[in-house]
C-alpha cells in the first residue's frame, strides 16, 4: 500500500501559483486584448470611410462647378434664342445667305466695247463678311461726312 500511495504520491504534480492561476490570466488577457483589437479594426476602418468620403466631396465639387457652366452655357444660349425671337417679332428675317455689296462709281470706258456701265450695288461672290464692328465704323464715318 505504501508503494501505492508513493506512486499516486508521484502522479500528482505540485503546481505553483502561476501555474494555478494560468487559465484566469488568459482568460483576463482575452478580455482586454480583444475589445483593443476590435478598436484598433473600427478606427482603421473609420479612417478609410473619411477618405473615401473626402474623395467623394471632392468629386462633387467637380460635377458642381460643370453643372455651374453648363447653366451658365445654357442661360446663354436661351438668352440668344429670346433675342432671335424677338427679333423674329419685330419684322426682322433671318438672312441665312451673305452677300457684300460695293457701291462702284460710273467707269467711262472706251466707245468701241458698247458696254454700257452704271453705278450701283455690285455683289462680290467668294468674299469674306465685313465684321460687325467693321459695319459700324463705316456707318459712323459715314455720319461725319467722309
Amino acid at each position: 500500500m505504501i508503494a501505492k500511495q508513493t506512486k499516486s504520491a508521484a502522479d500528482q504534480k505540485v503546481f505553483s501559483r502561476y501555474e494555478e492561476l494560468f487559465p484566469a490570466i488568459v482568460i483576463l488577457l482575452l478580455v482586454i486584448i480583444i475589445p483593443i483589437v476590435s478598436l484598433a479594426l473600427f478606427q482603421g476602418r473609420i479612417a478609410e470611410l473619411s477618405l473615401e468620403l473626402e474623395n467623394t466631396k471632392n468629386s462633387l465639387i467637380v460635377e458642381e462647378e460643370k453643372l455651374e457652366q453648363l447653366n451658365y452655357r445654357l442661360k446663354e444660349i436661351k438668352s440668344l434664342q429670346s433675342i432671335e425671337e424677338t427679333a423674329l417679332a419685330l419684322g426682322m428675317v433671318k438672312n441665312n445667305k451673305t452677300e457684300i455689296v460695293v457701291l462702284a462709281p460710273p467707269v467711262s470706258m472706251p466707245t468701241t466695247y458698247n458696254i454700257p456701265l452704271e453705278a450701283g450695288p455690285v455683289e462680290i461672290k467668294g468674299a469674306i463678311t465685313a465684321s460687325l464692328f467693321n459695319r459700324l465704323l463705316d456707318f459712323l464715318y459715314g455720319l461725319l461726312g467722309g
